[in-house]
């Protein structure tokens, strides 16, 4: 877990200094819509969370579709196991 807080921090500094190296100021057309003096940083910053989570997205689908397979695929061998007669074991003589 201190691994962890460790990465977080040096994930904000990193944050932190690229924000502070792109001060300059743009301007964002989309769809009609128009921002004025927009930090760079944060149109930068902002693309790349919306990408993240269109990615998450994408990756919980696919991970749903294969649980639901996985569950389907379990119930099936369940059946076929109760279906299946047990082998007869010989007696010693």
């Amino acid at each position: 877990m201190p691994v962890l807080y460790l990465l977080i921090a040096a994930a904000a500094v990193a944050i932190a200094i690229f924000a502070l190296q792109n001060p300059d100021q743009v301007t964002i057309r989309f769809l009609g819509w128009q921002v004025e003096r927009a930090p760079l940083a944060a149109v930068i910053l902002l693309s790349g969370a919306v990408g993240a989570i269109i990615v998450s997205l994408i990756g919980f689908v696919q991970r749903w579709k294969l649980r639901s397979k996985i569950r389907q695929l379990e119930a099936r061998v369940r059946n076929l196991e109760v279906a299946r007669p047990e082998p007869a074991v010989p007696k010693p003589e």
